[in-house]
């Protein structure tokens, strides 16, 4: 069992982190969102398939311009290089369990059967970017008690435990395959990924390469080959933001990541994230934060 993403592991678009092994390419992640800068699971995306069910409170998963509301006993699908991000519902600290896993774990990237006819038509387009997954719908219910077996099962580790975990997956992709295959969906056709948040991820992907640089929206914009109207579009209209307000965000959450997790001086920490002058840092991450950068790290070590 692994904590998805702590607030001290670098928060990239395209997750960094390999779920799994190349030998064994799932794993079952416990997410906490007290553990998170700002309690959310930020923007990113990944190649794994995932499935989530949410064990306590309530959980919002934005994918582009959809929202899922997720309950305890509900949780998610999300498809694979999917942008997505994940925060709390209300006040409170959701509980959530994740499963993520490589279409291979099931069936191989080749030619085989079970890829060509049941996992290959899901990342060409013929199912959902993500949806909810509920209780009331029996198929849907099984997928999210396998995700909580496999939870307890991560935690187990009993001899053996990697051989029920690929039948419990398969079991969970049969139902979803079965139900959401494409005579069921009507022949309509989702695609994983449009050619703007193509480009959006390219500018992402900048931004979190080259944040301690001093950046404008024209080097963002020309990271993606892009006009400035097409950049600030993108931006937009698929994570509600403009490219300079994202960009400052990202450093902000990089200097409260420095902040909780290294013992460096509060002017190494504005310098490292991009900031170029102390006093400016101070005032916007006592804006974002409500507290000054020193009495952030005073608070978190109190607690």
């Amino acid at each position: 069992m692994d904590r998805f993403l702590p607030p001290e592991a670098p928060l990239r678009y395209r997750e960094a982190v390999i779920h799994g092994t190349p030998r064994f390419p799932m794993r079952v992640y416990e997410n906490d969102f007290s553990w998170y800068v700002n309690n959310i699971i930020d923007w990113h995306w990944h190649p794994e398939l995932e499935f989530a069910a949410v064990l306590s409170g309530k959980v919002i998963c934005t994918i582009g311009d959809e929202v899922i509301e997720a309950a305890e006993g509900e949780g998610f699908f999300i498809n694979a290089n999917t942008l997505h991000m994940e925060r709390p519902a209300d006040g409170n600290w959701p509980h959530m369990v994740t499963v993520c896993f490589r279409p291979e774990f099931i069936g191989d990237c080749g030619s085989d059967l079970i890829y060509e006819k049941y996992i290959s038509p899901f990342l060409d387009g013929n199912a959902p970017r993500g949806m909810k997954l509920t209780g009331e719908i029996p198929w849907q219910g099984k997928i999210l008690s396998a995700v909580r077996e496999l939870f307890s099962m991560s935690v187990s580790k009993e001899w053996g435990h990697e051989l029920k975990c690929r039948n419990i997956v398969s079991e969970m992709w049969y139902g979803l395959a079965v139900n959401l295959r494409p005579e069921v969906l009507g022949g309509a056709e989702t695609q994983p990924g449009s050619p703007q948040e193509k480009r959006l991820k390219d500018m992402i992907e900048f931004i979190h390469e080259n944040y301690r640089s001093e950046l404008s929206v024209q080097d963002i914009a020309r990271s993606a080959n892009i006009s400035l109207s097409e950049c600030f579009r993108c931006f937009r209209e698929l994570i509600g933001s403009q490219p300079m307000a994202y960009l400052n965000d990202y450093r902000l959450r990089k200097a409260a990541e420095l902040l909780l997790g290294t013992d460096m001086q509060i002017t190494e920490v504005c310098f490292a994230c991009g900031f170029n002058h102390i006093s400016y840092f101070g005032k916007v991450f006592r804006k974002c934060y409500g507290v000054t950068p020193r009495q952030f790290r005073l608070n978190e070590k109190i607690q």
